[in-house]
């Protein structure tokens, strides 16, 4: 019986082994290999377009402060220059680097004074020499005095290719998109932009209709002005200027109707500051100062 029994457990072993032997491998390189081949691959890209690119931020994760176009290019394996649709400020060269850890890592890592003005306490933000022209210029500063906008250095590469990269900030997880600038538009985007801003910041207040309702909408954070509130929500509809509108984080839903991309018509009628309106015209976001 113990003679069966050894001879039993000798043929399972050997099983096993003849098993392990004929299992193929499912990576040819190593992880440490893989994640090296990521990180040369988020720098090739990010390189290839000379162009630039649109980057689509959200500093906090609250999102009270808003949405905000920025505009980068990575010249090099070491410089980003930055411009930002809130600010006249000339272009601001810093240097980022792309880091191993859960994967490849974005992060921006000298002082930009564009970029990094969303990251600075208001401690700082609200010292002069800080502030950006023709944004947040108030002495108050903005935001919690330890915390500012609540803007991140780091992000996580989700996605590179050439028609997108998508980042996650390590500490809020909000998502930031980067879209390639076209050649044909590279001359005039930001001048674009920033006349968006210039065009619908002003606007000082705002009412949704939805059908025959008429909701009242408050800025989340008055010296923004890129995030809505309504009665009965806890959660702002945050938003970036764009030339034809507003553009949204997400997908919001009010009253049933949902919309993401709400455009601008001109006045007209009784609109006389004109209107935002998704595509389908079954909301309107109406500006009311």
């Amino acid at each position: 019986m113990k003679l069966k029994l050894a001879i039993l457990g000798i043929s399972i072993l050997s099983f096993t082994v003849g098993c392990e032997k004929k299992m193929d491998r499912i990576f040819e390189e190593s992880p440490t290999e893989r994640l090296n081949i990521s990180i040369a691959n988020v720098y090739s890209t990010l390189q290839a377009n000379k162009d630039g690119w649109l980057v689509k931020y959200y500093p906090s994760k609250a999102m009270e402060f808003g949405g905000y176009t920025l505009f980068t290019k990575f010249t090099n394996s070491t410089d980003v220059v930055v411009e930002g649709d809130m600010t006249t400020l000339a272009a601001q060269t810093s240097t980022y680097a792309v880091i191993p850890g859960a994967g490849p890592i974005l992060s921006f890592d000298t002082y930009n004074r564009i970029f990094h003005f969303f990251a600075l306490p208001q401690y700082f933000n609200k010292e002069k020499e800080y502030q950006l022209p023709g944004f947040i210029s108030d002495k108050a500063g903005i935001g919690a005095s330890n915390e500012g906008m609540k803007g991140e250095n780091d992000f996580l590469v989700t996605k590179v290719s050439s028609d997108s990269v998508v980042l996650e900030a390590r500490r809020s997880y909000n998502k930031v998109v980067l879209l390639p600038i076209k050649s044909s538009e590279a001359g005039t985007i930001l001048n674009a932009y920033r006349a968006a801003v210039a065009k619908f910041h002003p606007m000082g207040g705002y009412k949704f209709e939805v059908g025959t309702e008429s909701i009242n909408a408050t800025f989340a954070t008055a010296a923004t002005k890129r995030a809505l509130l309504i009665a009965g929500t806890s959660a702002p509809f945050a938003y970036r200027y764009t030339p034809t509108g507003l553009d949204f984080y997400t997908e919001y839903d009010i009253k049933g109707v949902k919309f993401k991309e709400l455009k601008y018509v001109e006045p007209g009628g009784s609109y006389t500051k004109g209107y935002f309106t998704n595509e389908a015209g079954t909301v309107k976001l109406v500006p009311t100062t």
